[in-house]
């Protein structure tokens, strides 16, 4: 296959996204899910006229001009759930969140007030507006009113409004299963020690990091090794999922065999080298409603191949409605470089300035290089056709998805 740009490899992907699915969460659980149908309000919020502030209920039409003495005649509580009444001439106390009593259209907070010595009479020390200090029953939310919209991120606030009207479970979009692959005869786990040629795996832990932003707990199927029959067999065994991401083996070497394992098993393939830097050799396909990533085996590669193709793919079947990378625009604090031909994301700092962003270039020394990476919270976009970028010029970045707990 040819070398395609990164915007056409971008569409393809999208364009081959299965049908997403709808489940029901018990709602304590759904923080950061995104809300498959809307939420209608089952009762009045509040349920009847609640008092804003701790003080007295009373008629506006008795304290006009103050003060004026009153006669207490009780005191109404949150949650006391009895009923009240009061006539002309008269208040009643009444806490924050309480029901307003029967016949009171307003209330005075306690500092405005005077109680006698014999508890008997209350002063009125500055007169009220009908309605002053009531939250009016249904005015945060009536009967049939829309309260949670579909495709709702659901958050703290959202739980609350869930646990409001009873809702102990709530239809989310399904998380995708994400079957997780790294391969490479020189791999060893972090718990063991690397012989001369062999380096520890940090691929499977990095992209597990990833899919976690994404919500999504990938189930890691190890090492596959550098010969067709145990590739086969574990990629065999990620198409029992909804989508699989294989660390390298996806280039052009000879013992990448990615593309020849891809085939046997007849998963469609729809692109292999993408006009990118760092991430050419990756690849897509789709078997059946199954989604294939084939992802370089340099560390940053990979890192970078999975946001601009896994992230948009897996976080639209999780519903969000645009979970790519943040892109802003600022101003580049040095001047960079390149062999035209691909389009670089390059990593950078990327810091507000003012009503705009600056964007430095971090030096490092390739797609192997994730020590040098990892200080960057952005990556600087370096169009392909361009062999150079001058410092002061405006350019576009992608903020990481951790962007703001690295920017602390």
């Amino acid at each position: 296959m040819d070398m395609i740009s990164i915007e056409e490899a971008y569409e393809i992907v999208l364009a081959n996204l299965p049908p997403r699915r709808v489940e029901r969460v018990e709602f304590q659980s759904v923080l950061n899910r995104v809300l498959a149908e809307e939420l209608c309000a089952s009762m009045d919020i509040p349920p009847f006229n609640r008092a804003a502030v701790d003080g007295f209920a009373l008629r506006a039409a008795d304290v006009k001009a103050g003060p004026v003495d009153l006669e207490l005649v009780g005191e109404v509580r949150a949650g006391s759930g009895a009923s009240a009444t009061i006539a002309p001439g008269q208040v009643m106390a009444i806490t924050t969140g309480a029901p307003v009593p029967s016949g009171a259209d307003a209330l005075q907070m306690l500092e405005h007030a005077r109680s006698s010595p014999d508890g008997r009479r209350v002063t009125i020390l500055q007169p009220v507006m009908p309605g002053q200090n009531i939250v009016p029953q249904g005015a945060e939310a009536a009967v049939g009113d829309t309260v949670l919209e579909a495709g709702r991120v659901l958050g703290p606030a959202e739980i609350a409004v869930l646990a409001t009207f009873g809702c102990t479970q709530a239809a989310v979009w399904r998380r995708p299963r994400v079957a997780l692959l790294v391969t490479g005869d020189e791999l060893v786990e972090v718990q063991e020690t690397p012989r001369r040629g062999q380096i520890r795996n940090s691929n499977a832990y990095s992209l597990t990091a990833q899919l976690r932003c994404l919500g999504i707990e990938p189930e890691y199927l190890g090492i596959a090794w550098d010969n067709p029959a145990d590739l086969r067999r574990k990629v065999e065994e990620g198409l029992d999922r909804d989508a699989m991401v294989i660390s390298g083996g996806a280039s052009v070497g000879p013992y990448d065999f990615i593309k020849t394992v891809f085939k046997e098993l007849e998963i469609k393939i729809l692109f292999t080298r993408v006009a990118v830097r760092p991430g050419k050799p990756a690849v897509f396909g789709r078997k059946g409603d199954v989604l294939v990533f084939g992802l370089p085996g340099n560390p940053v590669s990979s890192l970078v191949s999975f946001e601009n193709f896994v992230r948009p793919a897996l976080g639209r079947l999780c519903g969000f409605t645009r979970p790519d990378l943040t892109r802003i625009e600022g101003e580049l604090s040095s001047t960079i470089r390149q062999v035209p031909g691909r389009t670089a994301f390059l990593p950078a700092i990327a810091s507000p300035d003012g009503k705009s962003w600056k964007v430095s270039p971090l030096p490092w020394k390739g797609s192997g290089d994730i020590i040098g990476f990892s200080r960057a919270n952005a990556l600087v976009i370096f169009p392909g056709e361009r062999n150079l970028m001058a410092s002061g010029e405006r350019a576009e970045a992608l903020l990481l998805p951790d962007y703001f707990m690295r920017s602390r």
